[in-house]
C-alpha cells in the first residue's frame, strides 16, 4: 500500500493553481522507506543506533527457527563486516532465487501469517537485512550449498546478483555483511544474537500445527487473503487437526469445495473457522513447552501458563502462553536489570525497569506500565523473562510486541523468582566489577599482545574482560565503566605499555594541505612544524574542518584545525599535552556544541583529567554556548532524557552562570532537556560565526626577529648553492660521466635477479624484494 502526498485540486487526483501546471500527486511504495537509514529505523523499529544489532538478530532468528547452530563475529576482524554462520539445510533455490529473497520489495510471505510459537513475526528480517546494505552502502554476501553469491541491493527494490562462486560449502549456511558509516558501529552487535542462542536448545518446544483456535474470524480473512489464488483446502491442511482427508470435509462442510483462498469473504471466512475448530483440540499451555530453569543456572526460577483472548470479533483467538523468569539478586545500588524475551528471543523495543515511589519493581515498555507490588523492596536485580505463544501483538512494522496481554501472569513469574533470588543470595558482599576487572587485567594484557610481542588496543582489552565478568558476577561490564576504570588504573599505576588508542579524528596543518590522522601512535611520533601555526582550534565535528580547510580559513589565521568524533579523545588530549611542552607558543580553542556533553568537552581539555594533571596552556572556550545561541535565534533541540535517567553532566561555568535560561531554569537545568548543534548553522553562518570570534585573538604569525633572518639567510644560502651546484655539473660533464660509467657496469639479468629474492626470502621473510636490488646496486657502485 503506497503512501501518497495530497496536494490542493479536485478529487481526480490532480491539481493546479490559476497559472501554474496540473500537477499529479506524489506516491511512495511501502518498500521505499527500506532504503534510507531514516525510514529503516520507521520499519524496522529501532534507533539507528541499534540497526547493527538488529540486522544480525534477524539473521540468528531464521537460522534457530530452522533448527540449527550458529557461530558469529567479524570478518577479518573488521567492525564493519559481519558474519552469522549456520549448520542448517542450506539456502534452496537459484542465485537469483536467492537474491528475491533479499529485495526489499518482495511481499511478505504468507507463511509468517500462520500463528507459531517461532521468532519470525512480521517476515521483514531479510528486508530489514538487504535494507541495511542498501542504505549504508555495505556488502552481502550469501554462502550456501556449494556457491558463494554475491548481491547488490538496488535503489529500485530489487536486489541483484553481482557474482557465484563455487566452493566447498555442503552444509549450512554463511552470510557476510557489511555495513557502512551512515549506520553507526555500537558496542556489541552481536548482543542480542548471543540472547536468543544462549537458551535456543534449552527445555522443549511446541512441534505441532498452527491451530484453529489461534485465529478469530477477521484474522483468519487476512491469512486466507494472503494465501491468494491457492486452494483453500491446502491452507485448512496446514491447521493443527485439520489434516488429510479431514481438511476437504472441513472445506465442503462449509459450502467452500474447490474455492481458492482469496475468493472467500470474511462470512465464509467465519464459518470455516468455526467448522475447523470443530475438528481441532484446543492446544494447551503445557502443549507450547518451556525453556526451563537451566537456561540461567545461577538465577532463581518461575514458570506460569495462561491463555489469553484476542480479537475483534467472535469467537476470539484462544492463544495460550508460558510466562517464565530468571532472576538473581546483583551487588548493584538498587538498579534492576530486565531483558525481555519472546519466543526465546529478545525484544528489541525499549525496556525499563525501575522502583515507583514504594519501591515496587516497575516495567515500562512493550505496551507494558505496570507495577508490581508482591516484589521485593530492596535490593538491585538482574531479570530476564520470556514468553512463549503462538501469537503476541504487534504495534509496529518494527515487531514491536504489546505484552499487555500477558501482564498479570508476568507480574507472578516476576514477584516468584524475584523473592526466591532475595533468598537465595549470599549474605556476604559480592564482588565489584571493578575488582574482577582489575584482577584480570594483567592477565589479560598478557594475552592480547602475547605477553608483549604485540601492542594492542583498548577494546581488545573490553572484549576479553568483558565475558568474564558477566560469568563471575553476572553484571555486564559497559564501555563508559570500563573506561573510567582504565583511567583510574592509569592514573595510579601510568600509562599501559604497548597500549594504543585507534585515530578518531585529524589534524590539519595550514599552508601545507595536510591532513593526518589523529591517534595515540600518530601522537607519539608527531613533531610540531616549525613557525607553521600559533593557534589550534578543536571542534568536535569533522565535517566542519573539511568546509574551513576549502575556505581557506585555517591559512588566513595561520591555525591547525584538530577534529575527532564526538567528545574530546585521549589522542587530542595527548596532542595539547606535547604542544604546550614545545618551543614556541601556541593557543588553543575549542568550539563544541550548545549541549551538556559539549560544555564537558571543553572542560575536560582545561581542567585535570583522571589520567594526567592539569593542562599546561590555557584553553580557549570559544562556545557555541547555550545561551549565545538562545540570543542568535539559533533553531533549540529538545533531548530527551537518558534511558538510564541520569542527569547529563555539564561543566562547571555553567553552572556558576546566574542569569537565568528562557524557561526560567538554570542553564545547568536548560541543557538537561534542550541543545543547539553547530550544524543548524550554513556554511557561510559557521565562518562568519567562528571568525567573529577569532578577531578577539592574535591575528598572522610573524616569528621573532632572529627567526626571520634565520629563514632568509638559509633561504638565500639555498638558492645560491642550487646555481652554483648547476653550473659546476654543467661545465664538468657531468651527465656524459654518469652516462660512461652506467656503461662500463656489468648487470645480472632479472632471471638471476629473481632467484636472489627467492634466497633472501628464505632467510628473512620479512624483507622486501627491493632490498635484494638495493644489495646488488651498492655491489657495483
Amino acid at each position: 500500500m503506497g503512501m501518497t502526498t495530497r496536494g490542493t485540486g479536485s478529487n481526480t487526483g490532480q491539481g493546479a493553481d490559476e497559472n501554474g501546471p496540473i500537477l499529479k500527486m506524489a506516491e511512495r511504495e511501502d518498500w521505499a522507506l527500506f532504503r534510507s537509514v531514516e525510514g529503516l529505523q520507521q520499519k524496522a523499529g529501532v534507533p539507528e543506533g541499534r540497526l547493527r544489532r538488529l540486522v544480525m538478530k534477524e539473521i540468528a532468528d531464521n537460522a534457530l527457527d530452522a533448527g540449527a547452530w550458529m557461530t558469529w563475529g567479524f570478518v577479518l576482524d573488521s567492525e564493519d563486516l559481519h558474519f552469522i554462520d549456520d549448520n542448517g539445510p542450506g539456502l534452496d533455490g537459484t542465485p537469483e532465487e536467492i537474491a528475491d529473497l533479499f529485495s526489499i520489495r518482495r511481499p511478505m510471505r504468507s507463511s509468517k501469517l500462520l500463528r507459531l510459537p517461532q521468532r519470525g513475526a512480521l517476515g521483514n528480517g531479510l528486508r530489514v537485512v538487504a535494507g541495511a546494505v542498501l542504505a549504508s552502502e555495505g556488502s552481502l554476501a550469501v554462502i550456501t550449498r556449494n556457491k558463494r553469491i554475491e548481491l547488490c541491493p538496488k535503489g529500485d527494490g530489487s536486489t541483484a546478483v553481482v557474482s557465484v562462486t563455487a566452493i566447498e560449502r555442503p552444509v549450512g549456511t554463511r552470510i557476510e555483511i557489511g555495513l557502512g558509516p551512515a549506520l553507526p558501529r555500537e558496542d556489541d552487535p552481536f548482543a542480542w544474537v548471543l540472547a536468543a542462542a544462549e537458551i535456543a536448545s534449552e527445555g522443549n518446544r511446541y512441534e505441532g500445527k498452527s491451530s484453529p483456535f489461534w485465529y478469530d474470524p477477521v484474522q483468519f480473512h487476512e491469512l486466507t487473503l494472503a494465501y491468494g489464488s491457492q486452494p483453500l483446502r491446502g491452507l485448512v491442511a496446514q491447521l493443527d487437526g485439520c489434516t488429510g482427508g479431514k481438511a476437504g470435509e472441513i472445506v465442503r462442510a462449509a459450502g467452500l469445495d474447490r474455492m481458492s483462498c482469496d475468493s472467500i469473504n470474511r462470512r465464509q471466512a467465519t464459518t470455516l473457522l468455526q467448522i475447523a475448530r470443530q475438528h481441532a483440540r484446543r492446544v494447551s499451555p503445557e502443549r507450547l513447552g518451556s525453556v526451563g530453569r537451566d537456561a540461567y543456572a545461577d538465577h532463581s526460577y518461575a514458570i506460569e501458563r495462561g491463555r489469553a483472548f484476542l480479537g475483534s470479533a467472535k469467537p476470539q483467538a484462544d492463544i495460550p502462553f508460558v510466562a517464565e523468569a530468571w532472576a538473581r539478586k546483583t551487588g548493584d545500588k538498587g538498579g534492576i536489570r530486565i531483558s525481555m524475551l519472546v519466543n526465546r528471543t529478545p525484544v528489541t523495543s525499549h525496556l525499563t525497569a525501575y522502583r515507583d515511589s514504594d519501591k515496587d519493581i516497575c516495567i515500562s515498555g512493550c505496551g507494558m506500565n505496570h507495577g508490581f507490588e508482591d516484589t521485593p523492596t530492596k535490593g538491585a536485580y538482574s531479570i530476564v523473562v520470556n514468553v512463549t505463544t503462538p501469537y503476541c501483538p504487534i504495534t509496529s512494522d518494527g515487531k514491536a510486541p504489546s505484552l499487555k496481554p500477558f501482564v498479570d501472569t508476568i507480574g507472578i513469574v516476576l514477584s516468584t523468582a524475584t523473592k526466591k533470588a532475595q533468598r537465595a543470595a549470599p549474605k556476604r558482599k559480592r564482588l565489584s566489577i571493578k575488582h574482577v576487572m582489575l584482577g584480570h587485567l594483567d592477565a589479560v594484557i598478557a594475552e592480547v599482545s602475547d605477553d608483549g610481542e604485540y601492542r594492542f588496543n583498548p577494546r581488545q582489552l573490553l572484549y576479553k574482560l568483558r565475558p568474564i565478568v558477566r560469568n563471575e558476577i553476572g553484571q555486564e561490564l559497559t564501555t563508559p565503566n570500563f573506561n573510567g576504570i582504565l583511567t583510574d588504573y592509569e592514573r595510579e599505576h601510568g600509562e599501559i605499555p604497548g597500549m594504543y588508542r585507534e585515530p578518531r579524528g585529524s589534524i590539519y596543518h595550514p599552508h601545507r594541505d595536510e591532513t593526518i590522522t589523529l591517534g595515540t601512535l600518530m601522537v607519539e611520533d608527531y613533531e610540531r612544524p616549525v613557525w607553521l601555526y600559533n593557534k589550534v582550534v578543536y571542534i568536535e565535528k569533522e565535517g566542519f574542518s573539511e568546509a574551513l580547510k576549502d575556505a581557506r580559513w585555517a591559512e588566513r589565521h595561520d591555525c591547525m584545525l584538530m577534529s575527532s568524533k564526538g567528545f574530546s579523545t585521549r589522542a587530542a588530549r595527548d596532542l595539547v599535552d606535547k604542544l604546550a611542552e614545545h618551543d614556541e607558543p601556541v593557543t588553543i580553542f575549542c568550539v563544541h556544541d550548545a549541549d551538556a556533553y559539549g560544555t564537558m568537552i571543553y572542560q575536560t581539555f582545561q581542567e585535570t583529567t583522571k589520567a594526567r594533571g592539569a593542562r599546561k596552556v590555557q584553553i580557549g572556550n570559544l562556545g557555541l554556548e547555550p545561551w549565545e545561541a538562545v540570543e542568535n535565534g539559533l533553531d533549540v533541540e529538545d533531548v530527551e532524557v537518558n534511558e538510564d535517567d541520569k542527569r547529563k553532566p555539564v561543566a562547571d561555568y555553567v553552572r556558576e552562570r546566574t542569569d537565568a535560561a528562557p524557561d526560567g531554569e538554570s542553564w545547568e537545568e536548560w541543557l538537561q532537556n534542550h541543545r543547539v548543534e553547530l550544524n543548524v548553522m550554513t556554511t557561510p553562518e559557521f565562518i562568519e560565526w567562528l571568525d567573529g570570534k577569532m578577531a578577539d585573538y592574535n591575528g598572522k604569525l610573524v616569528p621573532p626577529s632572529d627567526v626571520l633572518e634565520k629563514e632568509l639567510a638559509e633561504r638565500i644560502e639555498r638558492k645560491v648553492r642550487a646555481t652554483v651546484t648547476e653550473r659546476i655539473l654543467r661545465e664538468a660533464g657531468f651527465e656524459n660521466q654518469v652516462a660512461e660509467a652506467l656503461a662500463a657496469i656489468e648487470k645480472p639479468n632479472g632471471e638471476a635477479l629473481a632467484e636472489g629474492i627467492e634466497d633472501l626470502f628464505e632467510k628473512e621473510p620479512d624483507r622486501e624484494w627491493r632490498d635484494h636490488i638495493e644489495a646488488e646496486a651498492k655491489k657495483r657502485t
